[in-house]
């Protein structure tokens, strides 16, 4: 049985790309609830919406992270904030986008939003990747004149 909602193979490809890049697991935990609902959103958010030339995958991160902070959105955001450092965007600037938008969507989803944040920042597992190993370059060793 086809499990695929649509035939890309080309938006299938590119939203597992996306989904790497972000750091993301491959379900999300869609998966498991969905297959379909899973595909469909690899397809055609990730691959589609997510994969678009304009924006950098940091800046989507931070226009999402910002409006599913505002609709107050906990599953959605709890990914967001637990992937966002894989793109770059650093403790303290996601503190700013949770005060900036706790600001002009009311507070109370600004300090929903800190509390979800700050369980994530105490979560061992918190869905940053591993570094990866840089490589030793050793410096030349200095002559002495």
């Amino acid at each position: 049985m086809k499990t695929h909602v649509t035939d890309s193979a080309k938006a299938r490809k590119a939203g597992i790309r996306v989904l790497k890049n972000l750091g993301w697991p491959m379900d999300s935990g869609f998966a498991d609830m969905d297959r379909q609902f899973w595909d469909f959103t690899t397809e055609h958010l990730f691959g589609q919406l997510w994969a678009r030339p304009g924006l950098s995958l940091r800046d989507r991160a931070i226009v999402t992270l910002s409006v599913l902070l505002a609709v107050d959105a906990d599953r959605g955001s709890m990914n967001h904030l637990r992937y966002a450092r894989n793109l770059g965007i650093t403790e303290e600037e996601m503190r700013e986008i949770i005060i900036q938008v706790g600001y002009y969507a009311g507070w109370p989803k600004g300090a929903h939003a800190m509390a979800r944040f700050t369980k994530i920042l105490n979560d061992p597992k918190s869905g940053r990747r591993k570094p990866r190993k840089k490589q030793s370059q050793k410096k030349p060793a200095r002559r002495k004149a």
